[in-house]
């Protein structure tokens, strides 16, 4: 069962964030699943509330995608440590209009599976100091009602 909640996790960060597959996510994720998914914001409830989270990073970033460096389960959890890579299209640092501004961002993500694999809960923690020196975190944490 361990290995088939990494698969779980694998897919929801390729499939899903990196790749957009909304329409997987009753398959990876319980309708009530109850997600922590960063840092200063409450909970997010269900799986309609996580795609609205999603939807909302990638609509202000280009090209999201998710290296998992490292997973270990046991116990129905499943702890995953990754680097996520985005294109701040507005950032500083952009080459030209086109190719925007890359941030990398790390973070571990414990994931709690029900007996049939799919996510009950979440919890994450990354370092948001990566996406505050982006010029779009503003945009982003006011859609999320996030305080910086």
């Amino acid at each position: 069962m361990s290995q088939q909640n990494m698969k779980v996790v694998q897919r929801l960060l390729q499939e899903v964030w990196t790749e957009g597959n909304f329409s997987l996510l009753p398959e990876l994720m319980a309708e009530d699943t109850v997600s922590y998914p960063m840092p200063g914001m409450g909970a997010i409830n269900g799986r309609e509330e996580y795609m609205h989270f999603i939807a909302v990073y990638k609509g202000v970033f280009l090209d999201m995608s998710f290296e998992i460096q490292d997973q270990i389960a046991s116990d129905g959890k499943v702890a995953t440590r990754w680097i996520s890579s985005v294109t701040d299209p507005s950032g500083d640092a952009a080459v030209d209009s086109e190719t925007g501004e890359q941030i990398t961002i790390d973070g571990i993500t414990i994931t709690h599976h029900d007996d049939s694999g799919k996510i009950i809960a979440e919890w994450a923690t990354w370092d948001t100091q990566s996406l505050l020196q982006s010029t779009t975190a503003p945009q982003v944490y006011e859609q999320l009602s996030v305080k910086i």
